[in-house]
């Protein structure tokens, strides 16, 4: 999940939130402002009424927060590197570089999220029960403590990319032996309570219960669609491990002096190689960005022979790297969505090749079809 809007660092761990945080956060504040405050509290004014609940939809979300926090540091412990953590529509999502080195480890790090979902829900009850003089601030507690119970429970379903998904995985990988294994059996599991939670939406729907049925059944099509993924993600990361990068890497790499115009480059130089990145350098040969075609030729013609290439480029700081001898399974999970960028292949010192998920999914194929090649 890719963060929309930057809230911070946190224990040098960046903080981010989506978008689709904004509805759930707007649908938590009306429906504590006029479900749950009402209804306990009764006699208050809306002002207080309202106010109340945004003070609980922000505590909510730092629930939320404590929850994906303490996947991250356990994460961290194990050696595990932690990119960051997005708060969106479902909760929120720790964003993990590389994967756990024994069931062990995955189990820790997944059954975290639910204790401390748990020990969140006990503080807020004792804080419920010591504010029992204030009304709205008890029942305000009283309600995260139910939230956070569900939370902890809700996460130990066993279906991907719930935690409870995640600790059948590692109890499955521990009896087996095998992650890729006990990855593709927790999903068969998973998807068995997906199903059950769509029929049990559609019923819903059947007798009237529209919002909550539509819910249920949303909720259920997500599980369906993020344990596909997470199986797929298993499987190419298992195809490319022990997959150098250099298998992968096109070689060599034209570079292009940062000072030249875009009209010169689309004109003079891009017709003559098929390429679709270019490192640019500066006078001293020292590499300052990367540029890519296709955004070149969006560039308005009016301003190409104005533009030159160290214009448009990506800075260099901002490119992934990596050498001919990783792993394409250990870049993938190191940078991510950073592929999409480009990866440049230093040796030595020396930009020795290019990486592009073009690359790698040529790799993948031939590794797919040589694992499914029959065996004479």
């Amino acid at each position: 999940m890719t963060p929309s809007i930057r809230l911070g660092r946190l224990f040098g761990i960046e903080i981010g939130a989506n978008w689709s945080l904004v509805f759930i956060f707007a649908l938590v504040t009306w429906t504590v402002a006029t479900a749950v405050l009402p209804i306990d509290v009764p006699g208050q004014g809306p002002l207080v009424y309202w106010l109340t609940a945004v003070i609980g939809a922000v505590l909510f979300y730092v629930c939320l927060l404590a929850h994906e926090f303490s996947h991250a540091l356990v994460a961290r412990s194990h050696g595990v590197k932690v990119e960051g953590i997005t708060l969106w529509l479902f909760g929120g999502v720790s964003k993990l570089e590389g994967e756990p080195t024994s069931a062990r480890s995955e189990a820790l790090i997944a059954g975290v999220g639910p204790l401390t979902s748990f020990v969140v829900a006990a503080l807020a009850f004792g804080i419920a029960l010591a504010t029992q003089g204030t009304a709205l601030v008890s029942v305000l507690f009283s309600w995260l403590t139910f939230v956070n119970l569900a939370l902890g429970l809700f996460n130990l379903v066993p279906a991907f990319p719930l935690d409870g998904g995640r600790l059948l995985s590692s109890l499955l990988w521990w009896r087996s032996g095998n992650r890729q294994r006990g990855v593709h059996n927790a999903v068969r599991v998973g998807r068995v309570f997906a199903y059950l939670m769509i029929a049990a939406g559609v019923l819903e729907l059947f007798f009237g219960q529209v919002a909550n049925g539509l819910w249920i059944a949303f909720i259920g099509w997500f599980l369906l669609s993020a344990a596909a993924s997470e199986e797929a993600g298993s499987n190419i990361r298992a195809l490319l491990r022990s997959v150098p990068v250099s298998a992968a890497m096109r070689s060599p790499v034209v570079t292009l002096p940062d000072w030249v115009t875009v009209e010169q480059f689309l004109e003079s130089v891009a017709p003559n190689h098929s390429f679709t990145t270019y490192p640019i350098h500066e006078p001293s040969g020292k590499l300052t960005g990367v540029v890519r075609l296709s955004d070149l030729v969006r560039l308005p013609a009016a301003d190409r022979a104005t533009k030159h290439l160290i214009d448009v480029a990506r800075p260099i700081a901002d490119v992934p790297v990596t050498n001919p001898r990783e792993d394409l399974s250990a870049l993938i999970q190191r940078i991510g969505a950073g592929l999409e960028q480009r990866v440049l292949v230093f040796d030595n010192g020396a930009l020795v090749g290019i990486v592009s998920p073009a690359d790698v999914a040529r790799v993948l194929t031939l590794r797919q079809s040589l694992t499914a090649a029959p065996k004479a």
